[in-house]
């Protein structure tokens, strides 16, 4: 039900039936004084005393309007509570709670909603500022302070607060609560607010992984870049330094050297950030100490990325949680550069908000550690100069592969989400490079549609388990849910410059050359070449294999549909292409048997 045109609807009935109820007043009125003094005229003789007729047709007046009145409003009230019932029902369907904040006696009053989710009655427990702060998570009571403070400042009359809730077994929910101020006092400040709130857990927690993913690929594509054009150890850490702490994601990124001396201590080699007086403070060291291992020390030793989540929840980071503290951090990760020859370092990622990095992501971290160790060992300051250029081009081919090798992880994880398309991106990059190949690109651009096609899934990483493995066909709500996967991987590739347009693959895939594609609606031209290739390929590689709902379509289907889609959703020079693959390369491409 639309609430809204619910709301507009109520009103007007509201408005018709008082108009109404005026009206039949005044009409009534109007003919019982007209009818009843010619009856009384006729009835009486012309000298007969009026009073006590006058007087009773004054009560039957009242009487007979009162009855009157009192049917239309019973009427009326009817009609509202069935309205009201309604509505009611409507709001109770979005699950959402409605509220009213009187700030000058600070008196809250609201409807349940998220009761479900958070395991106690929010609306009954909730009654005023203290009992609201009560429970909500620490960090975030100031987003409320801040957006009373720009009520106050600016005028605007809009409020909207994202924070978490606690439930009732510890744990956190983010809630969105949005509302408008209706008063104010003479000085200009918020009095009455009133708005509505739900429960926007699933698709914070949607958001923070994509954040978290992004960032993690970002993480990995800088120490690509820093290692592509380095002729020293020094040169790669400096480039690491400089382009991760160019960004305001970090209030502290460090290289350590892992020191093999008495003490075994880690000392900083290069740093940037707001929090550097942190490294002045504290002293690093791999070693065995009496109050435990630290993260660099950890990952140093296991030889393993590690991530401290949130510093305040950690008990690893309990002996330092007072530097932390005042230095800003709360979240971190370190991740281990270990040579063959036996030195070894640690790049070090410190943020000042929680849950900055995710175990989710320890893979990517895992290739951003093979990568750097892999540069170091090989780019020895005291050779660089000996090395040939035919070696210098063997490293290069050498951390390209390492590359893709990260790329081909990504995608698989994407795999192990959705079980019924393993291997999916693996034979859409085939089939991609043998059209590439009968369009005469050239193989810069071919490598470019390789990894395009690796990667033009990786929006599903954020799309739920059991839609992506539903055995069955999907309903409209499910099609709507994984039709966002292309905007999704594009949020999350869209800052990573990987050379080639990657980003523009994973998010034009399904968009169709007559301009009947998604999620952007993009015709002929506007969708990149690469993307085009992959999008047909794609169709391709669908039809030919098997699906959870379905069986491989029959052969001579998947060559009508592609050629019937000539100039309307494909690319007819793609489709060309594509129908000579087909023709002569679909059993090694391993679409059909022989």
């Amino acid at each position: 039900m639309n609430t809204h045109a619910g709301f507009i609807d109520y009103d007007i009935r509201s408005r018709v039936s008082a108009a109404r109820i005026f009206w039949v007043y005044v009409v009534s009125a109007a003919i019982w004084i007209v009818v009843s003094d010619v009856l009384v005229e006729m009835a009486l003789p012309e000298h007969a005393d009026h009073s006590i007729v006058q007087l009773s047709k004054g009560l039957g007046f009242v009487l007979a309007t009162g009855a009157i009145v009192y049917f239309l409003l019973a009427r009326l009230q009817r009609q509202q509570t069935a309205l009201s019932s309604q509505l009611r029902d409507a709001i109770s369907a979005t699950r959402d709670g409605l509220w009213s904040w009187d700030l000058a006696r600070d008196r809250i009053a609201a409807t349940p909603g998220g009761d479900t989710e958070l395991g106690w009655p929010a609306a009954r427990t909730i009654h005023n500022k203290e009992s609201w702060c009560a429970v909500v998570h620490p960090d975030d009571w100031r987003f409320v302070e801040s957006a009373l403070t720009h009520l106050i400042d600016s005028g605007d009359d809009a409020w909207l607060v994202h924070q978490r809730f606690q439930t009732h077994d510890g744990g956190w929910i983010w809630f969105e609560i949005r509302g408008r101020v209706v008063a104010r006092s003479l000085e200009g400040r918020p009095t009455l607010m009133e708005g509505a709130y739900h429960s926007i857990d699933a698709l914070k927690q949607l958001q923070m992984k994509l954040e978290n993913t992004n960032r993690a690929l970002r993480v990995l594509v800088i120490a690509y870049k820093a290692v592509a054009h380095a002729k020293s150890r020094h040169d790669i850490f400096a480039n690491l330094i400089s382009q991760l702490g160019s960004t305001d994601t970090y209030c502290l990124v460090w290289v350590g050297e892992a020191r093999r001396d008495h003490d075994k201590e880690i000392l900083p080699l290069a740093f940037d950030g707001p929090s550097i007086a942190f490294l002045e403070s504290t002293h690093f060291s791999w070693g065995d100490r009496p109050d435990g291992d630290g993260p660099t020390s950890i990952a140093i030793k296991t030889r393993l990325p590690n991530l401290v989540e949130d510093i305040l929840e950690d008990p690893l980071a309990a002996p330092w949680l007072d530097a932390y503290e005042e230095h800003g951090i709360r979240s971190m990760i370190s991740i281990p550069i270990i040579t063959e020859n036996g030195s070894n370092y640690v790049l070090q990622l410190d943020s000042a908000a929680p849950q900055s990095f995710a175990e989710d992501d320890t893979e990517t971290y895992r290739l951003v550690s093979q990568i750097l160790s892999f540069a170091v060992d090989n780019l020895d300051l005291e050779d660089q100069f000996a090395k040939s250029e035919a070696e210098r081009h063997l490293i290069g081919g050498r951390l390209e592969k390492a590359l893709f090798g990260t790329v081909t992880a990504l995608a698989k994880a994407v795999e192990t989400r959705d079980p019924y398309t393993a291997g999916h991106q693996a034979r859409v990059a085939d089939v991609a490079l043998a059209i590439a190949a009968r369009l005469g690109l050239p193989l810069h651009q071919r490598e470019g549609i390789r990894i395009g096609a690796w990667m033009h899934d990786i929006g599903k990483i954020g799309i739920p388990t059991e839609i992506l493995s539903k055995p069955g066909r999907l309903d409209e709500t499910e099609l709507a849910l994984i039709r966002r996967h292309p905007q999704i991987g594009y949020e999350i590739v869209k800052s990573v410059d990987f050379g080639w347009p990657v980003e523009d693959i994973v998010h034009q895939h399904h968009e169709r050359f007559d301009g009947s594609g998604y999620p952007q609606g993009l015709k002929g031209s506007e969708i990149c070449l690469e993307a085009r290739i992959v999008g047909v390929a794609d169709v391709i590689e669908s039809m030919a294999t098997n699906r959870s709902y379905r069986a491989s379509i029959p052969w001579d289907t998947v060559v009508a549909e592609i050629s019937d889609g000539r100039g309307t959703l494909f690319d007819p020079d793609v489709v060309d292409a594509a129908l000579l693959v087909l023709n002569s390369e679909s059993v090694s491409l391993g679409l059909r048997a022989s």
